[in-house]
């Protein structure tokens, strides 16, 4: 069998090969090497001056926790905080330098009432916002 005829029974099989290897180096290439995705996670959020999420620390629920969600572009984060987030104030907020950035509050219409945590005209102190 001549090189010619190879190619030509194998045909397909090669290029499939070669174009799982391209997908394989480009993402490769934009995700670890550029870090070109956006992250999601939890940010922070005070309850008593937005409506947030309640999250749970353990399964029993005997602490909570209240949060936002953040979307951020991965190389701003990285820019910001470095590789952990977890103490960095610049990772809850939409600075004016980022790219793409997004925070989502928690809206009882679309979540859910039991998701969020209510605000109400008692959690505020008259003499703490100067009213």
């Amino acid at each position: 069998m001549s090189i010619k005829q190879h190619l030509k029974i194998h045909a397909f099989f090669y290029l499939i090969t070669l174009a799982i290897l391209v997908v394989t180096f480009s993402s490769y290439y934009r995700f670890i090497i550029l870090n070109d995705y956006i992250v999601s996670y939890e940010g922070e959020c005070d309850p008593k001056m937005e409506l947030c999420f309640i999250g749970c620390e353990n399964d029993e629920c005997t602490k909570e926790y209240y949060y936002t969600m953040v979307q951020k572009y991965a190389p701003d984060v990285y820019a910001q905080c470095g590789e952990d987030i977890t103490d960095c104030v610049e990772a809850s907020v939409c600075l004016p330098s980022d790219r793409e950035c997004s925070i989502t509050y928690c809206d009882p219409k679309v979540d859910g009432e039991n998701a969020c945590e209510d605000i109400s005209l008692e959690d505020f102190n008259i003499n703490d916002t100067g009213i």
